[in-house]
């Protein structure tokens, strides 16, 4: 099994196709890909969603918008920059629960299965431990910080479906059992007995579970190589027949961090700090793609002839599950070269993650047996791959560059701007399956190639009316990972994202304060298509869903209680 390469890959760029590394070549050249396609091993989309931070940690350091590059005194510090935790002069605990919400859209389709995802968990829990304190060395304070932060949550679901009429002038409208059919054509996969003997005979193929949605296809009676001709096509499909396409694509999980941080102060001008960073991974992705058949009159095949059986429906499940850890470093500094003026810069090394991995497809459907008059339903799985031990999935995601400045107007107002920039076209895979049939190369082009460094700006203020009480704004923009976001037609990327924030945060003494925080995030997903069918030689899609254009936004309520002592 090959995956598409450099070349074939600027082949289709020079014809003027749009195609990332995701898309599959069959040995003739064809290329099978969609959302619906490639979930058997992990590509260049599901390393890169992996990799993207989010703003989320205390309260306070999200209502001004994550700007806390050159700020600190705030347990959120561990995962920007430790550098922050010098100014701490006492010591702290917070912990911080979190309520996502996420809803989705998609342009010109009715709802499905619902478009919207809600989760309680905790954002952020820590304490800052003030180790040294001295008003006549050099070295002014040392702080120890252990926290727990939540640097990625997965928590969505997109759902939709749309119809599409038969028209006779335009001919079969395309169904995914076209792409099933050439898939298998392509690869040479066939029935080892002759087709006009068992429908479910076994097929010759190395078992590659590239070809497992196709098979299942196969087996619920989509696809059938045709007597005659000895070529693969529609079965129980009539080729007048009406469809609805159905797509729904549900995740859940996070990426939750355990940091362990070290800040020191050097005569209140010079603020360092580090951070190990051990991270937790969980991520749950689960798509249902269904088909539903209707005619005007009786099914017909593409000679006209009435066919024996027919399907009502049916829907193609698939899930992935992705476990396992990473682990990074953190440096940065804060200058305060007046009283007001913060400048801070800090340097997030590339985490190396190591992930094991699930996969399994079953297909659920409702075939018509005219010649027996009765209906069958029936749903029958696929084998589950566990991809684990020296079967793993580890890679290095992008390394990250952090600066900022900052204004304090003494107990009034701070005002803070970052930028950040974060290089995706740097991720590298380091081990795989060996039977993925991909190589490190063939990774590491589709990076260089088709993704960038992205660039983040953020900012934020804080202004304090009263002595008990702040309010405080924000906001973010994160420009795209992929170099054309017209080359991602297979799953739905995160381009571009901006989100607004705002809080407050009452003290209620000197040691407890209580803070709220609010963002709506609001991300630009890549036009992606179901599926496709992609004929190399004559630059042509032979079978196509068609394409999809899916927003997301997300709620994000915090609240963070501080406890001083």
């Amino acid at each position: 099994m090959k995956r598409i390469n450099t070349i074939l890959l600027s082949a289709l760029a020079a014809m003027g196709a749009t195609f990332t590394l995701s898309a599959q070549p069959a040995p003739q050249g064809n290329v099978f890909g969609g959302m619906n396609f490639n979930h058997d091993i992990m590509m260049a989309w599901d390393f890169s969603e992996l990799c993207r931070p989010q703003n989320l940690g205390t309260s306070r350091s999200m209502a001004m918008g994550g700007a806390f590059t050159s700020l600190g005194a705030d347990l959120s510090s561990m995962n920007i920059n430790p550098a922050g935790l010098g100014m701490y002069r006492h010591n702290e605990f917070s912990i911080t629960p979190l309520l996502s919400l996420a809803r989705s859209s998609t342009s010109n389709t009715s709802e499905w299965n619902g478009n919207s995802k809600n989760r309680f968990s905790v954002a952020n829990a820590g304490i800052a431990l003030n180790l040294f304190e001295s008003g006549e060395r050099n070295l002014t304070s040392l702080t120890l910080g252990v926290g727990l932060n939540r640097v990625a949550d997965f928590n969505t679901n997109t759902s939709f479906s749309v119809g599409v009429p038969y028209d006779p002038t335009m001919g079969p409208v395309s169904s995914i059992a076209d792409a099933f059919a050439q898939q298998l054509q392509s690869g040479g996969v066939f029935p080892a007995r002759k087709p006009d003997m068992n429908p479910n005979g076994k097929l010759n193929y190395d078992h590659s579970s590239y070809f497992w949605p196709a098979i299942l296809g196969y087996k619920s009676a989509m696809v059938h190589v045709d007597p005659e001709t000895g070529r693969w096509g529609r079965d129980a499909i009539g080729n007048n027949a009406d469809l609805i396409r159905s797509q729904d694509f549900f995740t859940t999980g996070s990426i939750n961090e355990f940091d362990l941080s070290i800040g020191g102060n050097i005569r209140n001008i010079v603020y360092f700090g580090a951070t190990i960073g051990i991270q937790s991974v969980h991520k749950d992705s689960r798509l249902v793609y269904g088909e539903e058949y209707y005619y005007d009159g009786q099914a017909v095949d593409g000679k006209g002839n009435p066919l024996a059986a027919q399907l009502n429906y049916a829907e193609l499940h698939q899930r992935t599950l992705l476990d396992g850890s990473g682990v990074n470093f953190k440096l940065g500094v804060i200058v305060r070269p007046t009283a007001g003026l913060r400048l801070g810069v800090a340097f997030h090394t590339p985490t190396y993650y190591s992930l094991e991995r699930g996969y399994e497809a079953g297909m659920l459907y409702e075939l018509v047996d005219h010649t027996q008059q009765k209906i069958n339903t029936d749903y029958i799985d696929a084998p589950t791959i566990y991809d684990e031990g020296s079967y793993s999935w580890d890679f290095i995601s992008p390394s990250r560059l952090m600066f900022g400045a900052s204004y304090t107007f003494g107990k009034f107002a701070i005002v803070s701007l970052d930028y950040e920039r974060d290089w995706y076209n740097g991720i590298r895979v380091k081990n795989f399956p060996k039977d993925a049939g991909m190589s490190k190369n063939s990774y590491k082009a589709d990076f260089k190639d088709n993704f960038c460094a992205t660039n983040t700006l953020r900012a934020g203020m804080e202004l304090r009316p009263l002595p008990m009480l702040a309010l405080r704004i924000g906001g973010g923009y994160t420009s795209s990972m992929l170099r054309d976001e017209t080359l991602a037609y297979e799953m739905p990327q995160a381009t571009t994202s901006h989100y607004i924030t705002a809080g407050a945060g009452i003290s209620f003494s000197r040691s407890v304060s209580l803070d709220l925080g609010y963002q709506y995030l609001e991300e630009n997903l890549s036009q992606y298509r179901l599926f496709y069918a992609f004929d190399s030689a004559s630059g042509d899609f032979t079978a196509s869903s068609g394409l999809f254009d899916t927003t997301l936004s997300r709620h994000f309520a915090t609240l963070t209680l501080n406890v001083r002592f």
